[in-house]
């Protein structure tokens, strides 16, 4: 009976540990800041827009999420710290200071206005290799930020979508994961380089030497406040990008970004680039398509995206040899356009770090090397809906229209589709 008793103590202790965040794993030995309590339970009761991803790894003593998130706000509370030179961090004085630093970078700003532009956009350009006869970019400082017509929903929108049969429900629900991922990437992409601008620093000490160090502090404060401020949708909106996807009256694809200042323009122009490159991810069937998007992209979700998915681009990124970090948008658009199930695969050994995830970056990297030459990038775009005939009102959603593909533009493959039962071709930028 005393075995009995000791065994059930043990199973309940385990139980309530269970319950608890891991802070030796979310936060490193000797840190002292500790990010917003509700973002802690939701980390550990994983109810996050990313919570229970089936591209996540298991591990024993903690969620994956948890661990990511640790390094991340680790790496952030630095970054923080050296800005401002400082050995702790007032949470009160960063969201304080914040609106103050974004005033008085604007004001710096000011004389300089298309200067940063089309510096924002030359980056932008060096960064992912692209001419102007491939993309066209409108990169533009403003303090009025317009948000008209970019279909956010505050949360996933409940639709009425007639399915063929079960395993077409379980696919587009997979489709919607996959989705929310390739969201979370973007927005690590986006964040990855907010800290740019440092290539920069003799450029913006021209136009006033005060820029390089007003932007380190105004980026870092940003970074950390969503660590402190659970609901940062409801903040103001520093910066917005649209997309237009190649058309037959338009080869070119168009960024169109706003931001309040030029190190926000550069997030959303890279923001841009990579929705650009995610389509590759969105299903070929126009109506599941919808319900991908409509499932996927919401206001809510932007936050956490903010705070997971710089961790998740970073090992991506960190797979790819030195030598070969040019072709990262290459071998990221190849692995948006596998099939979902193989997608999620894949995935989850470079996100693990496995010497089989390395493989697959390895493999990726040979291919796109003996697929693609150096401007092979331009010429795809500019033959892209060279082909795509007149867009009609009225059609079946289930029919083929005809367009581009996606999948030519950066070397995606077809093999393995496991849409092969769907057409493609159906106006991306009727969803988006």
């Amino acid at each position: 009976m005393s075995n009995y008793k000791k065994i059930a103590e043990e199973a309940l202790k385990k139980a309530l540990q269970s319950k608890r965040l891991n802070e030796s794993v979310v936060y490193p030995e000797g840190m002292s800041e500790r990010m917003h309590k509700q973002l802690e339970e939701d980390l550990l009761n994983r109810t996050h827009s990313l919570g229970k991803h089936p591209i996540f790894p298991d591990d024993d003593e903690s969620s994956f999420e948890q661990k990511i998130m640790g390094e991340r706000f680790s790496e952030v509370a630095k970054r923080y710290k050296r800005a401002f030179d400082t050995d702790t961090i007032d949470e009160a004085g960063v969201k304080h200071n914040m609106m103050s630093l974004v005033k008085d970078a604007m004001e710096l700003e000011s004389k300089h206005k298309k200067s940063l532009e089309k510096l924002a956009e030359r980056i932008i350009r060096e960064e992912y290799d692209m001419d102007e006869d491939v993309v066209e970019i409108h990169a533009e400082l403003t303090p009025s930020v317009n948000m008209v017509g970019t279909k956010k929903n505050p949360k996933p929108m409940a639709t009425e979508t007639q399915f063929k049969n079960y395993e077409d429900i379980v696919n587009a629900k997979e489709e919607v994961y996959k989705r929310r991922f390739l969201n979370a990437m973007i927005q690590g992409a986006g964040k990855k380089v907010n800290h740019i601008h440092h290539m920069v620093d003799d450029e913006l000490t021209e136009m006033d030497p005060r820029l390089p160090n007003k932007y380190s502090k105004m980026m870092s404060a940003a970074d950390y406040m969503y660590y402190i401020i659970p609901e940062m949708e409801n903040g103001i909106n520093g910066g917005v990008v649209r997309v237009q996807f190649p058309t037959a009256s338009n080869p070119k694809a168009v960024i169109h970004a706003q931001a309040m200042v030029f190190p926000v323009l550069i997030h959303e122009l890279v923001k841009g680039v990579m929705e650009l490159l995610s389509a590759h991810g969105l299903p070929k069937n126009k109506r599941i398509g919808e319900y991908v998007i409509n499932k996927a992209d919401f206001l809510a979700a932007e936050p956490w995206d903010m705070r997971l998915g710089p961790a998740l681009w970073g090992r991506f990124t960190n797979l790819i040899d030195p030598d070969d970090f040019n072709l990262k948008h290459h071998i990221y658009a190849e692995l948006a356009a596998l099939p979902v199930k193989e997608f999620n695969m894949k995935m989850r050994e470079i996100m693990a770090n496995t010497k089989e995830g390395k493989k697959i970056i390895a493999n990726i990297v040979k291919d796109v090397k003996s697929d693609l030459q150096e401007d092979e990038f331009n010429v795809a775009m500019n033959e892209i809906g060279s082909d795509e005939p007149e867009k009609s009102e009225n059609y079946d959603t289930d029919e083929t229209l005809g367009s581009f593909d996606f999948k030519e533009l950066f070397g995606g493959s077809d093999e393995g589709n496991s849409d092969t039962d769907y057409d493609t071709g159906f106006d991306i930028n009727e969803l988006l």
